[in-house]
């Protein structure tokens, strides 16, 4: 199957899709850009996790083999997101 793609500036009959090219072009160059932020920030974040002893992150429903984990997740994936969802999922497992 053969699809045909309009470039930017060719005419393409409306400008609504020429507009939605150019937004997701937009929003790709923004998402490249915040990345790297993003990224020393999730990571900073599990430095603090992992420099925590074991019972302050008892406490909070982290071990270590979690930190292990989020640190070999995908870099464009936050790992403290994936540790909450963890957390969240031990306290409702808990509550069975």
């Amino acid at each position: 199957m053969t699809t045909i793609d309009h470039f930017i500036g060719t005419k393409t009959g409306n400008g609504r899709r020429a507009s939605l090219s150019l937004f997701r072009l937009y929003e790709a160059a923004k998402w490249t850009l915040l990345w790297l932020p993003r990224f020393w920030k999730a990571r900073s974040e599990l430095s603090g996790l992992a420099a925590m002893s074991e019972c302050e992150r008892r406490d909070i429903g982290v071990t270590a083999f979690d930190i292990e984990n989020a640190l070999t997740l995908p870099v464009e994936r936050d790992p403290t997101e994936v540790l909450a969802q963890i957390v969240d999922d031990r306290r409702h497992c808990r509550e069975c």
